[in-house]
């Protein structure tokens, strides 16, 4: 009896340990699969902006994080504000983990509010992507160029400021519409700008007062310089919480008491913190997602790229892959009537 009563303890380690042997052989086989492979890395943006210098300098990096030390080709893909390249991970891309995304920050909620077009055109519920990570948490802010005429807020509500946007989905046509339609700004958007380099010559020219939706990490890491000159005055901060650079600047929601546009103006502002976003396919094993968001986390520690990103001005504040995942599933779980809302505001008729 105490032979058996042996045998049955055994056995019930054994069977006890199965799930963890298990566990360990998947994580053994995703880490072998990356061995002499490569990862694309499709960047819905074109060359040379922010979200693709985040993603060139995490390429150059993630091999090292990743067991079998798999080569990250960059591909550029930025037709329709990240669209196209999403719709490709989510419908045609092999679902084996070689193949990741580097998109928009409103990506995630094109499905819900149709930035770039009608919310049919994504091909995608976002919610069963496969989020990795996010490189910084964005803070889009007003800017008036120094010679401007605008000091503060209450300017922006007393007389008309030119800003210039490269496209209607863009961030500087989008947050200066919600500024409009919910705290009765008078923003007059100059459309069709090619790109930032344009809208900065043009604002240095008078033909613009400044931007309405320029982000953080995008100005320190191409204006630093004039802003420690004075050339640039950041009005407010088109966020829930303050740029650490910025602690004295307000934040828009401080100018808003009306307690239903501020819940409109919340969730316009809610998918910010997911600022520059990478993403694999759905289906992807489990295993490979985990290799994939412990790549990037341990990227984002890298004393070499935090290095490099300081000499580009590429600002590191990431979320983990968890937290863009909750977040995404956070947003799908807003009102219907309060995305409506937004939405009237925010898509361009």
């Amino acid at each position: 009896m105490r032979d058996q009563g042996k045998r049955s303890a055994l056995l019930r380690a054994c069977m006890a340990a199965l799930p963890m042997l298990a566990a360990w052989g998947a994580s053994a086989q995703a880490a072998d699969f990356y061995a002499g492979k490569q990862i694309i890395m499709l960047v819905g943006s074109g060359v040379g902006g922010g979200y693709d210098n985040y993603a060139r300098l995490f390429a150059r990096f993630l091999p090292r994080h990743i067991p079998g030390n798999p080569n990250v080709i960059v591909q550029n893909m930025p037709a329709a504000g990240s669209l196209v390249a999403m719709n490709t991970l989510a419908n045609s891309a092999p679902r084996d983990g070689t193949t990741i995304g580097a998109v928009q920050t409103h990506i995630g909620v094109e499905p819900l509010m149709g930035v770039t077009g009608p919310t049919s055109n994504a091909k995608y519920d976002a919610r069963q992507m496969n989020w990795l990570f996010s490189a910084s948490r964005e803070v889009p802010v007003v800017v008036a160029w120094h010679t401007a005429p605008i000091k503060n807020f209450k300017d922006l509500t007393k007389r008309e400021m030119l800003v210039g946007s490269s496209g209607v989905a863009t961030s500087d046509s989008v947050y200066p519409r919600v500024m409009n339609a919910l705290l009765d700004t008078k923003f007059k958007i100059i459309d069709g700008y090619k790109d930032n380099p344009q809208m900065l010559l043009a604002t240095e020219s008078g033909e613009l007062m400044g931007r309405a939706g320029w982000f953080v990490s995008s100005l320190l890491s191409t204006q630093a310089t004039e802003l420690e000159q004075g050339k640039h005055r950041v009005i407010v901060q088109v966020a829930l919480a303050k740029h650490p650079k910025f602690p004295d600047v307000p934040l828009v929601t401080e100018f808003l008491k009306d307690p239903v546009k501020l819940e409109q103006l919340r969730f316009a502002l809610s998918w910010l913190p997911m600022g520059r976003p990478f993403v694999a396919p759905p289906g992807v094993p489990p295993e490979r997602v985990k290799i994939l968001r412990d790549a990037f986390q341990n990227a984002s520690r890298d004393p070499e790229l935090l290095a490099e990103a300081e000499k580009m001005n590429l600002e590191i504040s990431p979320l983990t892959g968890d937290e863009v995942q909750s977040l995404i599933a956070q947003l799908y779980a807003t009102p219907p009537s309060v995305i409506e809302k937004v939405r009237d505001i925010m898509v361009a008729k």
